[in-house]
């Protein structure tokens, strides 16, 4: 099938995917190495489906039902077997160790994940014999309610505190539409991560606010959303990726395929994953709609499509601004945090020009020095509201976002593991403020944190740890010709 091409143990996966940023295009692999063979193209048209979890389609159903039965295959395997349920959440990591080879709080974020889901698919297609398999997705924007196969008896329960998000403003249409109207990969990436990402995993609670998240099976559907969230915003929105090739280059071999067979993957090859490994089923996230499948698509607009994905874009995170706020802070989640700077003049002019135009956005940028020792809760980020605290509700105009912790970004010897930030976009906010005149040149800029429970109360009210910064940037918005 054509989606071996995406094992780079195969002949046809090193001539695709060449020198780390070089692919051959899909009109290469139909007419070339395939010899323009209809049933090849057939198998692009129809590679797995990964729909979306909710009651009352058949399709989600079936799958359903597959998953359950690949779940209680897993578990069945000796814990030797690569394949196996321990093995495979163990690459993740475990409840008692912590995190192991996930990726979180670096540029790679998406791609080991979208790495990930994949081969984890392609062993539940192995193990079942269902080859046209896709793992469903929580669209939890939509759907806020854990899907009532996975809160019943049976292989995919799992215990955790909560199995609904409503409510959580992390998952609402105010914070979702600002992620992804930002075309920039790095910002994007950091947002999906420390907003819904972490805070769904902190929310469920149990193994899933652990670095064994994966031992719980809805980690797969939450995974499977993020990577939507990925696709949504690259194919369905036209938002390119970075063509960075140390980003590109970079590349894992701890994956196995559907036999147990290792394989050696790249981030590069992960961009076309869903163009030749699978397709989402459309839904609406935010404001933005489903839109067409791509099965529609002719050939042209597909070999377009696939130009643009593998050229990606000069993209990087640059900071035009950066006003600081606070360095080496304590905070204790009991209580809320506040810090005030006199800002400059001129920063107060770069951060007011910021705000009234489409060229440039403003985030807090939150570095952590390390990780809460117990996680759950999240942190609501205000401006300028020095009485902020657990009763201030996400309406006040004063709020801008929030985050949760999430992953490991530190190894045990100290050494940092990439980008360790959380980012808020403020921009909104800061105009909002502004335009009530709440936000003044001369004045200073206050920033709130504030630690919210997952649950009705925070199980160590004492949990302290340690931001290394917090700062003001202002970054370029980058604009695309089409």
């Amino acid at each position: 099938m054509i989606i071996d091409s995406l094992d780079s143990s195969t002949e046809l996966s090193r001539r695709v995917f060449i020198k780390g940023i070089g692919y051959l295009s899909l009109g290469v692999i139909f007419s070339t190495m395939l010899g323009g063979c209809e049933s090849i193209i057939k198998q692009i048209e129809n590679r797995p489906v990964r729909r979306r979890l909710r009651t009352g389609s058949a399709e989600v159903d079936s799958a359903i039902a597959i998953y359950r039965d690949a779940v209680q295959r897993m578990k069945a395997l000796p814990a030797s077997d690569p394949r196996s349920w321990t093995a495979q959440a163990a690459l993740h990591g475990t409840v008692a160790g912590g995190f192991n080879l996930c990726q979180h709080g670096n540029n790679h974020f998406f791609s080991w994940h979208r790495a990930y889901v994949f081969y984890f698919e392609r062993i539940c297609q192995e193990l079942t014999g269902e080859k046209t398999f896709g793992l469903p997705y929580w669209n939890w924007n939509q759907n806020p309610a854990m899907h009532p196969a996975f809160t019943g008896a049976g292989p995919l329960f799992h215990p955790r505190n909560n199995t609904s998000v409503a409510g959580n403003p992390a998952f609402s249409d105010s914070t979702l539409n600002p992620i992804f109207t930002d075309n920039n990969f790095f910002t994007f990436s950091g947002q999906v991560e420390g907003t819904p990402h972490n805070t769904l995993h902190v929310a469920v609670g149990g193994d899933m606010a652990s670095g064994g998240s994966a031992q719980d099976p809805v980690f797969w559907m939450h995974h499977c959303m993020v990577d939507y969230c990925w696709a949504k915003w690259n194919i369905e929105l036209e938002h390119d990726n970075t063509n960075d090739a140390s980003w590109i280059g970079t590349s894992w071999n701890h994956f196995v395929d559907g036999k147990g067979a290792s394989v050696n993957v790249t981030a590069g090859t992960t961009i076309l994953m869903p163009l030749l490994g699978y397709r989402y089923e459309p839904s609406t996230i935010g404001r933005f709609t489903a839109t067409r499948d791509l099965r529609a698509a002719s050939v042209a607009e597909l070999n377009k499509l696939e130009k643009r994905l593998k050229e990606g874009a000069d993209i990087r995170f640059d900071v035009k601004k950066r006003v600081p706020i606070a360095r080496g802070t304590r905070l204790s989640i009991a209580r809320p945090f506040s810090a005030e700077v006199q800002v400059p003049a001129d920063d107060v002019s770069a951060l007011m020009e910021a705000t009234t135009g489409r060229e440039e956005r403003v985030f807090v940028n939150i570095e952590s020095a390390e990780l809460p020792q117990v996680n759950d809760f999240f942190i609501r980020v205000f401006i300028n509201l020095p009485g902020a605290d657990l009763q201030t509700p996400t309406t006040d105009p004063h709020f801008a976002g929030s985050f949760a912790f999430f992953g490991r970004h530190m190894d045990a010897d100290g050494t940092r593991r990439g980008r360790t930030d959380f980012l808020v976009n403020v921009t909104e906010t800061l105009q909002r403020l502004r335009q009530e005149g709440q936000l003044r040149a001369g004045e200073p800029i206050q920033v709130q944190l504030v630690a919210v429970p997952a649950t009705e109360a925070f199980i160590s009210p004492e949990t302290d740890f340690t931001l290394k910064s917090i700062d003001l940037v202002v970054t370029p918005v980058i604009i695309h010709p089409k």
